[in-house]
């Protein structure tokens, strides 16, 4: 295995400055070339920072020298005061970051043929133990880690303790129960964070600016877990209160163009009476994202994102409450058969038809319904009964019979039982109609349903 340490000092007087490091930057620098990222801080000293196993992602980025350098090249940004190393072992890399770090991209690659013996030449000090015992090392003549490796290992547990034996072991390599464990790091499974505005003002322009940053940040956030979200709950805190705002997208996504859409035009319809102070966003859901392989062939996925996107930015400008998605339930009724909601309808995969409660409904499959008869997408709030006598099918009069009949007979267990026959036909108007014959009422009457377009 090949271990990076990014180690750096943490001052633990909290008169002076803080480190200048942000753990969460460079955790998502980290994460970017291993999905291995630990964190380490050690007990006895103020040393901190990260362990990156990146041994499965050589080939990925094309062997170990290209991605050390990658690596170096990456951290650059950061001041002088990171400390980067590299060992076969997380021990070991992080004695070699506080000890020996490298000073440059020589070094940092130099240290792939480093072995055991490198390790042995480090002073006590880089050892995570007591300063008492290191000073009865020294008390001991002993200065280096391989003076004390040297030594029984009976007699140095007796003399020294579990723990410091412990370190020893884990820095070449060896098992040890007691040894500090590696276990990778796991982003928290919602995000929130609050930015307070430099200045008080409702100037939507500055405001979203602002939001902008949380938005990245985000972004950022969820990259890591190669996630998406659907929803972000905003929050505009005033004086007096806060102002909430949901951004909603019609599929799962990271992409903080397409939320910086959303939330530019969302923004435009909003008025706030008071000053902002505040701004707060939470993302409280998220979905794992499908792996998307690219080809040089036209996406037929493609016209359904932009289907969405369209979707998204018309509920952003015009509000949630006049945009209707139609989606279709599994129920041969066909007033019941398509349903309007301000929001894309999610329905689990395995489930076809949704049993009402308290009573006993069958479950109802769309592989095993029959294929029906041509359907209108104009249906009537109502039906409208036919006057007169019934319909008669002939050539040349007020009705002719195109196809039919298509018997319906479903709902007999709920309060809507529904025995219909309904037939294809053309007015006099040669209009094409869709009508039906009510089968429950004793002089089965005829009804009018919809027209096709």
């Amino acid at each position: 295995m090949r271990w990076i340490a990014l180690s750096y000092k943490q001052s633990r007087n909290p008169r002076e400055v803080k480190s200048q490091f942000d753990a969460n930057s460079l955790f998502e620098l980290a994460a970017h070339y291993s999905p291995v990222v630990c964190w380490r801080q050690d007990q006895h000293h103020e040393y901190v920072g990260w362990l990156v196993e990146v041994q499965s992602s050589f080939r990925l980025f094309g062997g170990a020298q290209a991605l050390l350098s990658q690596f170096w090249e990456s951290t650059e940004e950061f001041s002088g005061e990171l400390q980067l190393a590299n060992h076969h072992t997380a021990t070991g890399a992080w004695w070699l970051g506080k000890c020996a770090p490298a000073r440059n991209l020589d070094d940092f690659l130099a240290m792939l043929n480093f072995n055991e013996n490198s390790l042995l030449a480090l002073p006590i000090s880089v050892l995570d133990c007591d300063v008492k015992l290191q000073t009865t090392w020294r008390q001991c003549g002993f200065g280096r880690i391989g003076d004390l490796w040297r030594l029984p290992r009976d007699g140095f547990l007796k003399r020294f303790g579990a723990q410091a034996l412990a370190e020893l072991d884990s820095g070449f390599g060896l098992q040890n129960k007691l040894a500090i464990a590696t276990a990778p790091h796991e982003p928290a499974d919602t995000f929130e964070q609050e930015k307070e505005l430099p200045f008080h003002s409702d100037r939507l322009d500055l405001i979203e600016h602002h939001a902008q940053a949380l938005l990245e940040a985000v972004c950022n956030w969820l990259k890591q877990q190669k996630h998406g979200t659907r929803e972000l709950h905003w929050a505009f805190v005033h004086a007096h209160g806060e102002e909430v705002l949901r951004l909603r997208s019609a599929q799962a996504t990271d992409c903080i163009d397409t939320w910086k859409r959303l939330l530019h035009h969302q923004l435009g319809r909003m008025q706030f009476d008071d000053d902002i102070r505040n701004l707060r966003v939470q993302c409280m859901h998220s979905e794992l994202l499908p792996n998307v392989n690219r080809s040089f062939l036209p996406d037929p996925a493609e016209g359904t994102r932009n289907w969405n996107n369209t979707c998204d930015v018309l509920r952003a400008r015009l509000g949630e409450q006049t945009v209707l998605f139609a989606a279709t339930e599994s129920d041969p009724r066909p007033e019941c058969s398509i349903v309007l909601q301000h929001t894309p309808l999610q329905k689990p995969a395995n489930t076809a038809f949704k049993k009402i409660e308290n009573q006993h409904a069958p479950e109802l499959n769309n592989a095993t319904l029959a294929a029906s008869s041509p359907r209108p997408l104009w249906l009537l709030p109502t039906p409208k009964p036919l006057q007169g006598k019934a319909p008669q099918w002939q050539v040349g009069g007020p009705w002719q019979l195109l196809s039919g009949p298509e018997r319906v007979e479903f709902g007999w267990w709920d309060a809507k039982p529904c025995k219909r026959d309904y037939y294809c036909a053309r007015d006099s108007n040669s209009s094409l109609v869709w009508l039906y014959q009510d089968l429950l009422e004793e002089d089965a009457r005829w009804f009018l349903h919809g027209y096709f377009a």
